[in-house]
């Protein structure tokens, strides 16, 4: 591991990873007992104002793991994104820049993944465009990214106006609307106020 070992991070980026790591947990697969119990047991954030997003929407989060049973979840998480044909809820980027999956977008994430000297692991069937790996990427460039802050800062940025920027909230839109949606509105509402608040800060990095 390079000079960007986790134990050099910043406070602040480490919740970012932190943060990043749930969103791909909470896309990746189903949540299971272990993650619920995780979630519920979480710290609260405490809101600077009452109107910041993204500490009301963490805390609404990990209140609904409280009261969300296993099977529930993995029920509604097979309904939103599993099944035959479309999902409900489509969680690849190709989609909404594309209209289609498997379309231009994935081939310039695979070249720039590439770039990054990262790839899909082995045994893997999902396309690299989708939420939870997207989110994994971006925890892997706070984490083990470039050697100096500098660096690690434009990786970062890069990579999200590239794949997430451009069409994060139209997924986040749609999940909370979808029918059926019940802990899932809350990790869209979650992960729409955290992706709000990198947009932002990436906004006043320029």
């Amino acid at each position: 591991m390079s000079a960007t070992a986790a134990d050099t991070l910043a406070p602040e980026d480490t919740a970012r990873a932190d943060f990043y790591a749930v969103i791909a947990r909470l896309f990746a697969a189903p949540p299971d007992a272990g993650f619920l119990r995780a979630l519920a047991q979480a710290d609260e954030l405490v809101a600077a104002h009452p109107d910041a997003a993204l500490p009301r929407a963490w805390n609404d989060l990990c209140a609904a793991a409280a009261a969300m049973p296993a099977e529930a979840a993995q029920e509604e998480f097979d309904a939103l994104f599993q099944g035959v044909g479309r999902p409900a809820v489509v969680p690849y980027a190709s989609y909404y820049l594309a209209g289609f999956m498997m379309e231009k977008p994935l081939a310039d994430l695979r070249s720039d993944l590439a770039a990054l000297g990262l790839a899909r692991a082995g045994g893997v069937s999902e396309p690299e465009d989708h939420i939870a790996a997207l989110a994994e990427v971006m925890r892997h460039l706070i984490v083990h990214g470039a050697s100096t802050a500098d660096e690690r800062e434009e990786s970062q940025q890069r990579f999200f106006r590239r794949h997430l920027q451009p069409w994060y909230e139209r997924f986040c839109q749609a999940l909370e609307a979808a029918e059926g949606a019940n802990f899932y509105r809350h990790a869209a509402r979650f992960t729409g106020a955290f992706l709000d608040l990198e947009n932002e800060s990436f906004e006043i990095e320029v």
